[in-house]
């Protein structure tokens, strides 16, 4: 126990906040600044009915970036951040090689959603430091997951499935038909695959490849939410929800999806057996024996697991990787600004040259010095927020990096997969260092590495 600690603690060990964190304006006021972020992940479902659920992300970082700037004395740049900071300011520099209108409308989207994705993550890094409870922040996240995992199953049963939604129509009303930004404001519970002859879910999403990278990132939020519920009645429904999610996972035929998980526990199980702690096995053994019923029971999956290898089209996607590269080789250090066209590029599909993988998309547009950073960005938050211990449950947490990186390779993670890792990698780093006010950081029952056991559960319990 350090002198701050001495200071901060009463007898019997009891903790006393800091003084920041016991002024009228400290945790309360951090709890209050954070309902905008609250709002925006526990009403996703609603905003998504209503078309809005893209365009409120930067609506909803207005008050956080307010709360920042009106704090600006005590908030502090989190670890690894500063790369990100020279990430955005590469961004905005690649503006210089925009060539057109539409190209400059895609950059102006991207570029927004980049901003308002560190705002928030700058935010929630800050807040948990101030006092703002690590569970809240768990908590949104655990919710946007369980929306996407319930409302997948509706459009299972009954595909296609599509509710109009206001924006949307609003926007056609005004003669504004591109077909991404109608795709961005359209209700569509799945997209019906001709090939495979499958209803894949894309509820919450713009396309069921969005909803595939949110779950790839969100299941190891969700394995962390059953491993620390404080009650057993939570860590059942939630194990109950794990279940039924890898219905739809395997349903959308989304390998990436498949790809990420896998990684996920890959990760959590290569770090706890090197630290001598091979009762993860038994987690995995049981994870796999789950997704074999789930095959066995549902009718026809094995058919339609077994078609999606059998004819699987990967042709459209080398075609653009290697355009992508090459564009990249050409212009490699500010890009292009945006994805560029691909008119004249046999086996595209006229699918933007610099799309189908964030990778990709910032090569192009960013450079491969912009590349770089980006991962470099992912990789430094993920170094700094590393838990103290591999028996801790927030392994999984720390483990949407990996993914993360991962699917960069072949998904869009704008704006829910970098968010969700941002935010999960900021709850990971509280913990880190014995902070935030749940009880896994209280000094009377939290290890030196700043975790300890939740309500109920002996400290001698090891996590799986």
């Amino acid at each position: 126990m350090t002198v701050t600690d001495l200071a901060r603690s009463r007898p019997g060990g009891r903790r006393v906040a800091p003084r920041e964190e016991r002024r009228p304006d400290g945790r309360a006021a951090v709890a209050a600044a954070a309902r905008p972020l609250a709002v925006l992940l526990l009403g996703y479902p609603l905003w998504w009915v209503l078309g809005i659920q893209i365009p409120l992300w930067p609506v909803a970082a207005l008050p956080l970036l307010a709360w920042l700037v009106t704090n600006r004395r005590q908030v502090v740049l989190p670890p690894g951040y500063g790369v990100l900071l020279v990430f955005l300011g590469w961004v905005l520099i690649s503006a210089l090689m925009l060539t057109s209108a539409r190209y400059a409308a895609a950059y102006g989207l991207r570029t927004v959603l980049y901003l308002t994705v560190a705002i928030m993550a700058f935010f929630v890094w800050n807040a948990l430091h101030r006092g703002l409870d690590r569970r809240r922040v768990l908590g949104w996240l655990l919710a946007l997951w369980a929306f996407a995992v319930v409302l997948a199953l509706p459009g299972l049963l009954v595909a296609p499935l599509e509710v109009p939604t206001p924006f949307g129509t609003a926007l056609r009303t005004a003669g504004i038909n591109n077909p991404y930004v109608v795709a961005m404001t359209r209700a569509r519970f799945t997209e019906f695959d001709q090939l495979y002859q499958t209803a894949r879910p894309a509820a919450l999403f713009p396309y069921t490849n969005d909803w595939a990278a949110a779950m790839g990132i969100l299941t190891p939020v969700a394995i962390h939410g059953a491993l620390t519920a404080s009650t057993r009645r939570r860590r059942v429904l939630v194990a109950l929800l794990l279940a039924v999610s890898a219905v739809p996972i395997l349903i959308s035929v989304n390998r990436g999806a498949w790809v990420s998980i896998t990684v996920a526990v890959a990760y959590v199980m290569v770090v706890r057996v090197a630290a001598g702690r091979p009762k993860v096995l038994v987690g995995v053994l049981g994870g796999a024996g789950l997704v074999a019923t789930t095959i066995a029971v549902v009718p026809g999956l094995l058919d339609t697991l077994t078609s999606r290898f059998e004819y699987s089209n990967v042709s459209t996607r080398e075609t653009l990787y290697q355009a992508s590269w090459q564009l990249a080789l050409r212009s490699p250090f500010f890009g292009y600004g945006a994805p560029q066209s691909s008119e004249g590029l046999a086996d595209s599909n006229d699918v933007s040259i610099g799309t189908h993988g964030q990778l990709w998309t910032t090569m192009v547009s960013h450079g491969l010095v912009g590349a770089a950073l980006l991962l470099g960005t992912v990789a430094a938050v993920w170094w700094h927020s590393r838990p103290g211990s591999a028996s801790s449950p927030d392994l999984w947490l720390h483990a949407t990096g990996v993914v993360l990186v991962v699917q960069t390779a072949f998904y869009d993670i704008l704006p829910v997969p970098l968010a969700v890792t941002l935010f999960a990698l900021a709850v990971c780093a509280t913990g880190r260092r014995g902070e935030g006010t749940d009880r896994s950081a209280d000094p009377r029952t939290a290890p030196e590495h700043g975790f300890g056991p939740h309500p109920g559960r002996s400290p001698e319990r090891k996590y799986a």
